[in-house]
């Protein structure tokens, strides 16, 4: 089981998602950006801390611990995307809940069974 962390606006309750180098967002848990160490994730917190603090904004970044889940194919191969369903598992599509990844593995095995393909995932926390 490999840790990983988030941060989050204790402001507004949502985390950091990165979009780019320099631009990001706040969003719900599900899309926030994953960090695989708390180091990382501590000196990005701070980073952000300081761009806002000139403005007067008194908004604080905590780092916290999440558990992600990945679906793995019978070849212990992960989910990336739409048209690769055996990626290593370190690039597949994490998800910030359990649900979330068995509603995926669902809706997934489902629509390609329509088109004659049988496909199966598991899922598993990282």
């Amino acid at each position: 089981m490999k840790t990983m962390y988030v941060i989050e606006n204790t402001a507004t309750g949502k985390y950091y998602r990165k979009l780019g180098v320099e631009a990001h967002q706040y969003t719900d848990i599900r899309y926030a950006t994953p960090f695989s160490k708390w180091k990382k994730a501590k000196q990005k917190a701070d980073i952000l801390h300081a761009a806002i603090s000139p403005i007067g904004e008194q908004i604080n970044f905590e780092v916290k611990q999440h558990k992600f889940y990945v679906l793995k194919n019978r070849n212990d191969k992960g989910y990336m995307n739409q048209a690769s369903y055996s990626a290593p598992k370190d690039k597949a599509i994490m998800f910030a809940s359990e649900e979330d990844a068995k509603r995926e593995a669902i809706d997934l095995a489902t629509a390609m069974a329509r088109v004659g393909v049988e496909l199966s995932f598991k899922v598993e926390e990282l």
